[in-house]
């Protein structure tokens, strides 16, 4: 009887074996079909239809297609610390406080702004304190506004460091008291 017992592990075990050498023969088999399918795939798109001749020119009936400039994103320069200016109208004192950003597209113009900050602090604060109140509670006023900030600090970036790329100056922030 133990004779039998061994003779039915033994058995077993060989059926193991050999279940085992087929799944290894399967996934070898599968592995090179994949890298087969992969390097195909490689090939058929690395020698697809091209529109250009082999001597790199575009062939008659064909097209160029044109690349166009991809713009450089917009960065802004924020004015640090708020503007604030008072006025006076008739018997009251009244206030401004705005935040004004500058946007550009332009590194030599941002370290110029960074360069000459105080110049253009000073030229916003001057801008501001002439303008009338009463104008600056309008939509015109404040439009008016910005477009004499962006010619005023357009021109001082110009005069001191000879460049100009200013786009837009923007009210962050504009509260009248």
């Amino acid at each position: 009887m133990a004779e039998e017992q061994d003779l039915t592990l033994d058995q077993d075990n060989a059926e193991e074996q050999g279940g085992g050498k087929k799944k290894l023969i399967i996934i070898i088999v599968a592995i090179v079909l994949l890298i087969g399918i992969a390097i195909g795939v490689t090939v058929f798109l690395m020698a697809g239809d091209s529109d250009e001749s082999e001597d790199g020119a575009v062939t008659e009936g064909e097209t160029a297609e044109v690349v166009e400039d991809i713009p450089t994103p917009a960065i802004y320069i924020k004015m640090k610390p708020r503007f604030i200016v008072n006025y006076n109208v008739g018997t009251r004192q009244r206030f401004l406080q705005a935040s004004i950003e500058i946007m550009t597209r332009s590194q030599p113009v941002i370290a110029a702004i960074e360069l000459h900050n105080p110049m253009l602090r000073n030229t916003i604060v001057g801008v501001l304190a002439e303008q009338d109140f009463k104008q600056l509670r309008t939509p015109e006023g404040r439009s008016e506004l910005i477009d004499i900030l962006h010619e005023q600090l357009a021109a001082v970036l110009q005069a001191e460091a000879g460049v100009e790329g200013i786009e837009a100056v923007l009210f962050t922030d504009f509260v009248m008291q």
